[in-house]
């Protein structure tokens, strides 16, 4: 049981935020592909 909260809980703090880069990275590298004199910036920031 307590392991299992434990890898949950690693699940969740380390393997969402690693997602996020990584979606992040893929979108900025296909507008770069798709547009390349026009350079859009993410809108989150």
């Amino acid at each position: 049981m307590d392991f299992t909260v434990l890898i949950v809980g690693l699940l969740i703090g380390v393997g969402i935020p690693l997602r996020n880069k990584v979606i992040k990275e893929y979108r900025k590298k296909r507008d770069r592909d798709n547009n390349p004199q026009n350079q859009t910036r993410d809108k989150n920031e």
